[in-house]
């Protein structure tokens, strides 16, 4: 396959030239199973683009793409091997679609009719009109009266805009012919699909998906850099295929942003020990991370929905991928499932190499300069699972006013808030700093902002500070939970050291959380904030055990400041005495 560099150089040329987006992924799809033909289409591209063609090279481009389109049409139909047949068939289709391009779907038929208006602003139409009538296809031939020569046709844009329409015409008379019924019967026969009601187009866009997919299922195992090349022609399929975890490492590393080496198994595919083999002598260890269809997407993040194992040895890799596929059956996730209105999920597997980072943490951003930016000592567990307090940066305006962590001089809120710049989103990043580069281990959209009070850390009212995680104001009984199995109460505010994914029906059922430990962007604030209930993380241990010495404390729960208030609780009738 074609390398990611000279794709995306690829994607760039086509997409720059060719104005419909149907027709240039139809390109990039070819481009993908061979390089030489994305150099080829690259050369015509750079033709029509930086020089002046004139209408005797247009028909010269025209007659030689429409003989690599026979040439591949006839290779396809004397193939007696039924793939090498689909193949010649789509490259000799990409070779005609790539004519349609030039004809009426590209910046250089575009530039033809702003000649004509150029030279004639005031009756451009009526020369376009004439031309139309003068060349009539033969959709319009016996329907309209064709008009007589009047005038010598001197201007080489207007020969120019005759060598088109009259390749318009060639393409539909070539087309209709027998050509339409051969691919017609080629797509139904690999598709299995009878469906009539489909067109040639569609067809053949589910024949090159289903023929790019069921290659790379028959790998087992797919490394990143070919994900990186399907994440750049459609994101729905390939999160199908990879997964939303997989699929956010791909957009990452085709934007040249460094990740750890990490490859995919596509949901529904199984490996065994032979399979692996690859992994054996590689690294030492390994990360073996949930990427299900339905994870880390722009409305739902699933955060800590599924089970993920770091550092893992090769003899127990197996075993470990078996219990991440088993997670999609965790009692949590049915719960998350049943809250959101989601589908089921389907699992995709992502093995990464694994080393202990000096540090790591995780980044949301809530615009193009501003961000949350978390991070600990070690590796980022601690941080998501909230079983800590971070070190937490605010970045407002491409500054932060706090003391920054930095990887070679540079802070890494900076560089984060590039990497949105290249990505084109708000981001959810978690990262690591492992030998003092800085290293992206996860890339998701933001499915809720980080609202932070400006005020919050130097507000030192009367009360409980802690981190303003989730916004919103609750009064009312608190309950401290030790853990997550302990009995469900109604509509109380929740109170515990800190929550993982198993908390996730206590939280469904509180009118807000707080936690000793934990920051803006652990599991507590993150699920808080999807369910939009008030939170306060990281009062500390003291401040937890001041507020539970009593049962059930009457609490103001203020998550705009991270202030919680302890007052007498309510009578019987609903009045404090």
């Amino acid at each position: 396959m074609i390398s990611i560099k000279d794709f995306y150089q690829f994607k760039k040329s086509a997409e720059s030239f060719i104005t419909n987006s149907a027709f240039s992924n139809r390109l990039l799809f070819e481009a993908i199973e061979d390089e030489e033909f994305a150099k080829e289409i690259s050369s015509y591209i750079t033709k029509l683009s930086n020089t002046d063609v004139s209408s005797e090279e247009l028909e010269a481009i025209f007659e030689a793409l429409r003989l690599r389109t026979e040439e591949y049409y006839k290779l396809a139909k004397k193939s007696s091997n039924f793939n090498q047949k689909l193949d010649n068939a789509l490259r000799s289709l990409a070779f005609f679609y790539f004519i349609e391009s030039i004809d009426e779907h590209s910046v250089y038929s575009e530039s033809i009719i702003e000649k004509i208006k150029e030279k004639f602003p005031k009756d451009y139409l009526q020369i376009v009109s004439d031309l139309d009538k003068l060349f009539l296809s033969e959709d319009t031939k016996g329907k309209i009266e064709p008009i007589e020569e009047t005038r010598t046709i001197n201007d080489d844009f207007l020969k120019q805009y005759i060598v088109l329409k009259k390749w318009q015409d060639k393409q539909h008379s070539y087309y209709a012919g027998e050509y339409d019924k051969f691919l017609t019967e080629l797509h139904s026969e690999f598709l299995g699909d009878k469906d009539k009601t489909l067109s040639g187009f569609d067809l053949e866009h589910k024949s090159l998906r289903k023929r790019l997919f069921d290659r790379l299922r028959e790998k087992k195992i797919i490394d990143l850099d070919n994900v990186s090349l399907l994440a750049g022609i459609f994101k729905k399929f390939t999160v199908e295929f990879v997964g939303g975890k997989m699929y956010g490492l791909a957009v990452l590393n085709s934007k040249g942003i460094k990740v750890p080496y990490s490859m995919a198994i596509p949901v529904g595919v199984e490996v065994t020990k032979k399979d692996l083999a690859i992994f054996e002598e590689k690294f030492d260890s390994y990360s073996i991370r949930s990427s299900a269809d339905i994870e880390d997407g722009e409305k739902n993040s699933f955060a800590g929905m599924f089970d993920s194992y770091l550092d893992v040895n090769y003899k127990d890799m197996i075993e470990n991928i078996n219990k991440v596929k088993g997670s999609v059956n965790n009692e949590r996730l049915k719960n998350y499932i049943a809250i959101n209105e989601l589908n089921d999920p389907q699992m995709a597997v992502v093995i990464q190499s694994f080393k202990e980072p000096e540090f790591a943490g995780v980044w949301v951003g809530n615009s193009d300069t501003d961000g949350v930016l978390e991070w600990v000592e070690g590796n980022g567990e601690k941080l998501v699972s909230g079983s800590s307090n971070p070190n937490t940066e605010i970045w407002r305006d491409g500054n932060c006013n706090s003391d920054t962590l930095k990887v070679n001089g540079i802070p890494v809120g900076q560089t984060l808030l590039e990497y949105q710049s290249k990505i084109g989103s708000n981001a959810d990043f978690e990262w690591m700093i492992l030998d003092g580069e800085l290293i992206m281990l996860q890339f998701r959209p933001v499915t809720k902002k980080v609202i932070v009070n400006e005020d919050y850390a130097n507000d030192k009212k009367d009360g409980f500070q802690g981190i303003p995680a989730s916004p919103g104001r609750v009064e009312g009984l608190a309950r401290y939970v030790d853990e997550p199995n302990d009995e469900i109460q109604q509509d109380k505010i929740l109170l515990a050291w800190l929550t993982d994914p198993d908390w996730l029906p206590h939280l469904l059922n509180s009118r807000a959380a707080v936690t000793a430990y934990g920051g803006f962007l652990c599991h507590t604030a993150i699920v808080c904030r999807e369910l939009g209930i008030p939170c306060i993380t990281g009062i500390g241990e003291d401040a937890m055990e001041e507020i539970t010495k009593e049962e059930e404390p009457y609490l103001i729960v203020d998550g705009n400041a991270g202030l919680i208030n302890k007052l007498e609780k309510k009578n019987n009738k609903g009045v404090r005495p």
